[in-house]
């Protein structure tokens, strides 16, 4: 199952790069949803091969979660993959210069189930996919405006 959207933010390419890939801002946010979330790599810089683990409550049940750095080209791209049991999400986040102040952000999101539960899980949400892709699109839409709002403070 696919997702994706974009948004226009008022920052330069390189300042909406920095915001949206700034790793320490979304432990913070991810931590004040009430997700336990630990870096479990020890790399100084951001880049391919950083890596977390997460602990989240989700419909009565526990999830762990692993979530990897694997792309990483400031200051266009940024892709990571997250898995939890069966199920693999692959997020895309790119960023193209539309001019000197306004910058596009488009996310993609790919979900992808491994085992027959999993896969009942996903056909399941096919049914609610338009409230989802719209949620999507929301959660993009806030993130770029605060993304914005960072990188021009």
């Amino acid at each position: 199952m696919k997702f994706s959207s974009r948004k226009d933010m008022d920052a330069p390419l390189e300042a909406a790069f920095s915001a949206v890939a700034d790793f320490d801002y979304l432990e913070g946010q991810i931590l004040r949803r009430g997700i336990q979330i630990i870096r479990v790599d020890t790399q100084p810089e951001p880049g391919p091969g950083m890596s977390w683990q997460a602990e989240m409550g989700w419909r009565s049940q526990q999830h762990d979660i692993t979530c990897d750095l694997v792309g990483w080209a400031p200051p266009s791209d940024v892709t990571m993959t997250a898995v939890s049991g069966g199920l693999n999400c692959e997020i895309l986040a790119q960023m193209t210069a539309l001019s000197r102040s306004t910058t596009r952000l488009r996310v993609a999101m790919t979900l992808r189930a491994n085992t027959f539960r999993d896969r009942l899980l996903v056909q399941s949400l096919q049914i609610a996919k338009a409230r989802l892709a719209r949620q999507f699109g929301d959660m993009v839409h806030a993130y770029a405006q605060d993304a914005a709002r960072r990188a021009n403070a």
